[in-house]
């Protein structure tokens, strides 16, 4: 694929992203002024915008109109915004894009049907595009999600879900969108069904890859370097695969009286040392690589197209989220 097209493609998903932003600031309107004014700082702060970026670089490389392009993109990115606002109501967040988490200015009950009526504004949109398997994707995403936020809450502080239950998990709260975004950006693209099989291939090992490194962060970053405090998911009761993954008859009470401890308020530094020091983030490195090296074996297989070498780039990024 030569590079002018490749260049091409990349500026017009920047083109795509600024009416996608427009989309939503027109879009995320309604008849409550309370509702606008909490929504609005939201969106607007945007975050890295992964997910619509996937979805625009793929329908973009194929035969997407710019109109389906923008609606699904918009339409991936309300989902993904009411997921973080429901999110925060289940963990009692405090903080969201660098305002105030809408629970903790109004309540549980309007920042639950915030996240509701973004729900049914992104299905709204999809129909507008009159694809029934982009619904179909849709309604498989939100199930998903539902399903792994389900998992995690029975998981919190538990040490006998196991490595497969924590994987499944994973899949469900993250991989599963990633790869559902690849696939709609395929459907509107116009794709033959082996090369969205690929490109799903690709978005599964690069969800994985991407929660997994998150993961390690929790063990082996800096609150300087990553902006997440280090033992955060520790202090929520989520068990994540550095410890999973070093646990064993040996050391399962003494591993349960530390997770105790931090449960009842105790800071998670020694336990973080003692998961480093017995290899559960070199454990979960491994795993990262094994899931970045499906994923690039996915984009191996695929025939060149403009947008391949930003695909590569997305994988090579992560290894930087971990510095």
């Amino acid at each position: 694929m030569s590079l002018e097209k490749e260049l091409a493609l990349i500026e017009q998903v920047k083109a795509d992203l600024v009416k996608v932003e427009a989309y939503l600031a027109e879009s995320l309107q309604t008849g409550s002024e309370d509702f606008n004014r909490l929504i609005r700082p939201i969106s607007a702060a945007g975050g890295k915008r992964l997910r619509a970026r996937l979805c625009l670089l793929i329908a973009g490389a194929g035969e997407a109109s710019e109109a389906d392009r923008v609606r699904i993109a918009a339409a991936v990115e309300m989902l993904h915004l009411a997921t973080l606002i429901h999110d925060d109501v289940l963990d009692q967040a405090a903080v969201r894009r660098g305002a105030k988490a809408i629970h903790c200015s109004k309540g549980n009950k309007v920042a639950i049907l915030s996240g509701d009526y973004l729900f049914a504004k992104a299905f709204d949109v999809v129909a507008q595009i009159g694809s029934v398997a982009c619904l179909h994707v849709f309604s498989f995403i939100i199930s998903a999600l539902v399903e792994g936020e389900f998992m995690q809450m029975e998981d919190v502080y538990r040490l006998d879900q196991g490595i497969e239950r924590y994987l499944t998990k994973t899949q469900k709260k993250t991989a599963d969108f990633i790869e559902a975004c690849l696939e709609l950006g395929g459907i509107l693209g116009k794709w033959s069904e082996s090369e969205i099989r690929l490109v799903k291939q690709y978005g599964h090992g690069l969800g994985m890859a991407f929660q997994i490194t998150d993961d390690i962060m929790d063990y082996a970053a800096t609150a300087e370097t990553t902006g997440k405090p280090v033992g955060k998911d520790l202090r929520e009761g989520l068990i994540t695969y550095p410890l999973l993954s070093v646990i064993n008859e040996a050391n399962k009470a003494e591993v349960t009286k530390a997770v105790q401890a931090i449960a009842d308020g105790q800071a998670p530094d020694e336990l973080i040392a003692y998961v480093a020091a017995q290899g559960g983030v070199a454990n979960a490195e491994a795993l990262e690589a094994d899931y970045r090296r499906d994923a690039h074996e996915a984009l191996e297989a695929l025939p060149d197209f403009a947008g391949k070498a930003v695909l590569y780039e997305v994988l090579d990024s992560l290894a930087d989220r971990k510095v």
